[in-house]
């Protein structure tokens, strides 16, 4: 029967394959329990699936593995093969198919934003292109790098930082006013053509154009300086000044001849993971790089294990070079490039070099990639060194893989929030990060109780769906909050989930130790020794969710001192708690302010300052309000 059956589905196949259009689109291999196994595309659907089955003596092992396990197929139709090399890059990363190359660790790098489609364009940072019209600049990988750059543009050509529309602000309460790095436009101390001047020049200096910047910048101030104009030309002077500064730091960093916007990629191999390491060269000097890991089947061609990675790194990002620099030749380049020069709406070469000085940058970037991949798997290894201390020092079965973290945030018992973080092989899982409103407390601040409510929701939650349970929880506290932890898991049918507490240790018998872990079922601390390679590892978790708790806790605490302050009094619409909030800068300013300086405020009425002061009190300091 058994034979019957695989016969028959065989035959099934076949005829599926058989009426298989030949037309663009995707194919979808899926197993015998209805698993995906690989997502493909193609430009004629029919041909390219039968090439899978025919029995050719160039087929690789990766394909021989894959054609073995498929039980079924099913196709999307799309009007040609850039629609199809979408849609393929969406269904991998929807389903994760066994035999598709898989980014690991697709990050979003930010990205320096200038919306130049406003009047009067601001600096921001983001994640992602919103496809507004603005001028999207980066990657950044360095966050110090970023920084820096705002710093020095602000200083320089006095963009603006600050959020929303220029007719919201007024420099009297600006703090980059103050310090010098914007001119007050808001308030008509600098026109729109002067401004957006600024803005051209920051543009040309972030795109390498800085030499034809500086000699233009130096003419502006020859002319200024001859209609005896010289304090118009000492701003040009230090500007000139600031940017050559920069410019100088950056030559070691010249890495392409004549400018220009290129990703250099290097590859790396090593057993079914791929890495790559991206350099970022921005106006031909190095802006940065990234490393990313793939996982990919032993026996992938290197050109399908780019052109993987290059369909789901690129779906995402904010700003395409004019050029990708490839360590092998994807067998889709062509289509990858008119899908990029798409996206950008501009040409974008994907070039694979093999000589010369492009070729030279690749190899490179390939070399650099291999000494990541030494630097990764020595990190591997201390990782590995510290899972097996704590499992040693803690008395578990096994090394914990996966380890979350709880911890408690409230400031006298207000805005009492928790949050839990996720490590998996000694290493950060941002997709396992979660945050928590208190529900079961209220009044005075419980963490025992608060600890069991938010322990108790995230294992029920995995249980409920079938999720990764920790090999380990590790609770920020004591006892208390240790046994708090445990009735959780009894609830939830988890008492056999690794658990711990830590807690701070100091005594007068121990007056070196920081930190000691707390077991359940058991009186006496266990200690581990400072610096040891498990006690350091629990400690950097720990960190990170007390870290993780209190960014949460301070957005709370910021969202509910104005939604339980100037929201709740009568008559105090938005326009006008807007108008305060910009007059006096927080909601300490209006509360200390004057009465008769909050009747400056435009639509403040006697009225409303006598609604404000009944329900929230206030008035200068050392006076009583009405």
């Amino acid at each position: 029967m058994g034979g019957q059956a695989d016969g028959a589905a065989r035959s099934a196949l076949r005829e599926a394959v058989r009426l298989l259009p030949e037309k663009p689109g995707i194919y979808i291999f899926k197993g015998a329990a209805g698993e995906v196994l690989y997502v493909g595309k193609a430009l004629r659907l029919r041909s390219r699936v039968r090439s899978y089955f025919a029995k050719r003596l160039d087929r690789g092992p990766w394909i021989a593995r894959m054609v073995e396990g498929i039980a079924s197929l099913e196709h999307v139709v799309t009007s040609n093969e850039v629609e199809a090399l979408i849609l393929e890059s969406n269904y991998v990363k929807r389903h994760k198919p066994k035999h598709n190359v898989l980014l690991r660790d697709d990050k979003h790098f930010p990205y320096l934003k200038l919306s130049t489609q406003e009047d009067y364009p601001r600096l921001s940072v983001v994640r992602r292109s919103a496809g507004d019209g603005a001028d999207y600049l980066g990657p950044f990988p360095s966050p110090g790098s970023l920084r820096r750059t705002i710093r020095f543009l602000q200083k320089a050509f006095h963009i603006r930082a600050c959020t929303g529309g220029i007719e919201d602000k007024t420099s009297r309460r600006c703090i980059y006013f103050q310090m010098g790095q914007c001119l007050g436009p808001c308030d008509g101390l600098q026109g729109r053509e002067d401004y957006r001047a600024g803005v051209r020049d920051a543009l040309d200096f972030l795109r390498g154009k800085s030499g034809a910047l500086v000699g233009r910048l130096r003419a502006e101030m020859e002319e200024e300086s001859g209609a005896l104009r010289f304090e118009a030309a000492a701003k040009l002077r230090d500007r000139i000044r600031d940017i050559e500064e920069v410019a100088e730091q950056q030559q070691q960093r010249v890495i392409a001849v004549g400018g220009g916007d290129q990703d250099i990629l290097g590859l790396h191999r090593e057993g079914g993971r791929a890495l790559f390491r991206v350099f970022f060269v921005r106006g031909g000097r190095l802006l940065g790089d990234q490393v990313f890991t793939l996982v990919a089947p032993e026996g992938l061609p290197d050109g399908e294990a780019v052109s993987g990675f290059v369909k789901q790194h690129y779906a995402s990002q904010a700003f395409l070079p004019a050029e990708v620099l490839l360590p092998a030749a994807p067998p889709d380049a062509e289509v990858i490039a008119r899908w990029l020069s798409g996206r950008k709406e501009r040409k974008v070469e994907v070039l694979f070099p093999r000589r010369g000085a492009k070729r030279r940058l690749v190899e490179m970037a390939c070399e650099n990639a291999g000494q990541a991949a030494e630097r990764q798997a020595a990190e591997a290894l201390r990782e590995q060194a510290g899972l097996d201390a704590v499992q040693k020092a803690l008395g578990l079965e096994a090394p914990p893989v996966r380890i979350e973290a709880f911890d408690i945030s409230n400031l006298h018992g207000s805005h009492i929030v928790g949050a839990s973080v996720a490590f998996r092989d000694g290493r950060p899982l941002k997709d396992g990060y979660r945050r928590y409103q208190i529900r079961s407390v209220a009044g005075a601040a419980d963490d025992f109780a608060s600890m069991r409510e938010i322990v108790l929701r995230r294992v029920e939650r995995l249980v409920n769906e079938g999720g990764e349970m920790p090999d380990l929880i590790l609770i920020d506290g004591g006892k208390g909050q240790l046994s708090a932890a445990a009735a959780a898991l009894e609830e939830v049918g988890a008492a056999d989930v690794g658990l711990c507490a830590i807690s701070k240790g100091r005594t007068a018998d121990n007056p070196g130790d920081q930190d000691v872990f707390y077991l359940p079922g058991q009186p006496d601390p266990v200690r581990m020794e400072e610096g040891s390679p498990g006690k350091l590892l629990l400690q950097r978790i720990r960190d990170e969710a007390h870290r993780f708790v209190l960014t949460y806790h301070r957005t709370r605490r910021t969202q509910g001192e104005l939604r339980s302050g100037l929201d709740e009094v009568p008559g105090l619409g938005p326009k006008r708690r807007r108008a305060l909030l910009r007059a006096f800068g927080s909601l300490r300013g209006v509360l200390e302010a004057a009465d008769a300086r909050l009747l400056e405020v435009e639509g403040v009425t006697p009225a409303v300052v006598a609604a404000l002061r009944e329900k929230l009190g206030g008035g200068p300091p050392g006076e009583d309000g009405p």
